[in-house]
């Protein structure tokens, strides 16, 4: 069994819930089960804040009235959604490192390099590889969860967006 209260002193191939920074830092990682928690979290509050704008901005919605929601609102609530989840998820990371859910669970993201705040383009290109791979038709949405899961089988808990990103995410 791993001891995740302690840097390992042994055995740099084995997973052991630490990770070293390019500085030489050791850093505890984040477990595998408190990132998908967070993860279902941020889900929830952008599913809520969406829900919330649409019933703003389409009124109709919720009355019955549904002319123009279906004539390009559809459209435009993707558009809006897609917009609410780079915001959402983009700037809290490029610049606290944590989401809502990621503050909630205790782990932030944080850049292998130096161990501080990713900074916007880390945090962009995380965001990017599960939305870009998920719009590859018939098999995309599984290849995204393929994504998040990959962490997992990785010795230091990094799933292909952070490898991509070159960030770790760790307990705050």
């Amino acid at each position: 069994m791993s001891d995740y209260n302690e840097p390992p002193t042994s055995d740099e191939g084995r997973r052991t819930g630490w990770a070293e920074l390019a500085t030489g830092e050791t850093v505890e990682l984040a477990r595998p089960g408190t990132r998908f928690g967070a993860r279902i979290l941020d889900g929830i509050i952008v599913v809520i804040f969406y829900f919330i704008l649409a019933a703003v901005a389409f009124g109709g919605f919720l009355s019955g009235d549904d002319s123009g929601v279906y004539s390009g609102g559809i459209a435009v609530m993707f558009l809006v959604g897609l917009a609410i989840g780079l915001a959402y998820e983009v700037v809290q990371i490029a610049v606290w490192g944590q989401t809502l859910g990621k503050r909630m669970t205790g782990i932030k993201v944080v850049s292998a390099a130096h161990g501080g705040v990713p900074g916007w383009g880390k945090a962009v290109g995380r965001w990017l590889i599960p939305g870009l791979v998920s719009l590859i038709p018939f098999v995309g949405w599984l290849l995204a969860i393929l994504c998040y899961v990959s962490l997992t089988w990785d010795r230091v808990y990094q799933g292909w967006h952070d490898k991509a990103a070159g960030t770790l995410v760790v307990r705050a």
